[in-house]
């Protein structure tokens, strides 16, 4: 049996087994993709049956920061190709370079999978069920450098890909940077961060958020998206201390839909990068 998988994370959009090299060279350090210049998708691809594998597929897209995408509102990136022996693991470049544009301002939000169409085929369905589907693994993380203030603002989209009106449940939990240990060297940042707090959480429709914004919608709140419908939102708060991280999820009754993770961070980021290496 041949049994290909991309691993989840913790949450789940947190995997391990995607990242990004940023530059012309897909062969250098990881780092979190820059808007308008191109970077390379790497993912690590486990065949966990017991049977060998010839020219599976690996497909790799990108989306907006968003809660909710399916394979329909998600782009392809490209493709590759990989064999595998039963119970190995290995880590697969996809050869078409992505060049973030301003729409997501280079935020990380990608997927990858794995699969044989007629060995190990995927599900037949449009949404990517990252969950409880083996094939494919999603990262969604955001590092952001907070202002000489403490103040953060992170723009994303709330979405309904369904064909009918959706009520969703909109929430943010904050939790510490030393959580992040496993992940900042795939983000590109080799330093330690201290724990911090955010205070003063809100979401906004706005997209020109100024730090005397007031927010349209607490921490938690209910959203009615209309069919197919794509609503932009802003989270916003200040960090006090040296990094903080929050999740934001997007559930519908008790299914959770997705969600998307973002790391603030104190000073500048490229001074740090710089003093650590």
């Amino acid at each position: 049996m041949v049994r290909l998988e991309v691993d989840d994370g913790s949450p789940w959009w947190l995997s391990p087994d995607l990242w990004t090299v940023p530059g012309s060279d897909p062969l250098g350090p990881p780092g979190v993709p820059i808007a308008g210049s191109p970077c390379y998708i790497w993912a690590r691809v486990h065949n966990r049956g017991d049977s060998s594998v010839t020219n599976a597929q690996v497909r790799y897209y990108w989306a907006n920061p968003s809660v909710a995408f399916n394979r329909t509102t998600a782009t392809t990136v490209g493709s590759a190709y990989v064999s595998l022996a039963g119970g190995q693991t290995t880590e697969v470049l996809c050869l078409t370079p992505w060049v973030p544009t301003f729409v997501n301002g280079g935020h990380e939000c990608i997927l990858a999978e794995a699969f044989h169409p007629t060995l190990d085929p995927l599900p037949a369905v449009p949404d990517f069920q990252v969950p409880t589907d083996r094939h494919v693994g999603q990262r969604n993380i955001s590092v952001l450098q907070a202002s000489p203030s403490g103040f953060f603002a992170f723009s994303f989209e709330a979405h309904n890909p369904g064909r009918r009106p959706a009520l969703v449940f909109i929430a943010v939990e904050q939790l510490p940077a030393a959580k992040f240990g496993e992940h900042l060297k795939l983000l590109g940042l080799p330093f330690e961060v201290g724990d911090g707090e955010l205070v003063g959480l809100g979401f906004t429709q706005r997209a020109d958020v100024g730090e005397k914004v007031e927010p349209d919608f607490p921490e938690r709140f209910e959203l009615e998206l209309g069919a197919g419908e794509r609503r932009g939102l802003t989270l916003f708060g200040t960090l006090k201390g040296d990094a903080a991280a929050v999740h934001v999820t997007q559930a519908s009754g008790e299914r959770n839909l997705g969600g998307l993770t973002a790391l603030v961070v104190a000073g500048e980021i490229d001074k740090r990068r710089e003093a650590a290496s």
